[in-house]
């Protein structure tokens, strides 16, 4: 790794410990074993270095919350599930959003975009297993909107709920539980060949 990799590794492994609201730069630095000057070279202030970081859990998110001609129930399943590990791979964010959307200008400034994004290639994936047969929806965007926003609510803040709910249980059974509540969420909507790859994916995990 190089310096500015060795500074972003490091500050996700203590902001993830401890919360990002209780490590600065000075304990960060004193861990490095370098000089605060060394990693403001890099990141002039802190919110830089955790605006990173959230580019950083973008980058992974942007390679598998695709629209895909080809989705399946299992395909869009497996996405959740990557996207969700991500989030414990990165879950100071999540855990800190709110104070990040107050407090974090840059932060604040890029994710109205990037949720738009996100939400709008969710709703295309959906509109694929409605015509590929996997799921029977109206045939106005009221079914797709409620399916894409409950999705959502439950990506951005499952980790905090399962701080307090789940805190001793791992987080594959975390990520277990919350996809077992998205496929609840859609089992109304969904055809038989849908349940049987709702079902054949949650007995893999």
């Amino acid at each position: 790794m190089n310096t500015r990799e060795k500074i972003l590794d490091k500050a996700l492994e203590m902001f993830n410990e401890q919360g990002i609201e209780y490590v600065g730069l000075r304990e960060l630095a004193a861990v490095l074993d370098m000089r605060v000057s060394n990693i403001t070279y890099y990141f002039p202030t802190k919110d830089d270095l955790v605006y990173q970081l959230s580019q950083e859990l973008r980058k992974k998110n942007a390679t598998v919350i695709v629209a895909r001609e080809n989705m399946t129930m299992n395909g869009f399943l497996v996405m959740l599930h990557q996207v969700f590990q991500h989030h414990v791979a990165f879950r100071c964010l999540l855990l800190s959003f709110v104070h990040l959307m107050e407090q974090n200008k840059f932060i604040s400034a890029s994710y109205k975009k990037t949720q738009d994004l996100r939400n709008a290639t969710i709703k295309s994936n959906i509109e694929v297993l409605a015509t590929s047969g996997y799921l029977k929806l109206n045939d106005n965007d009221a079914d797709k909107d409620y399916l894409v926003s409950t999705i959502a609510l439950i990506s951005r803040f499952w980790i905090s709920e399962a701080a307090i709910s789940f805190r001793k249980v791992s987080s594959a059974e975390q990520i277990r539980h919350y996809l077992i509540l998205i496929t609840k969420l859609m089992m109304p909507y969904a055809t038989a060949k849908a349940k049987k790859e709702m079902q054949q994916f949650m007995e893999g995990l």
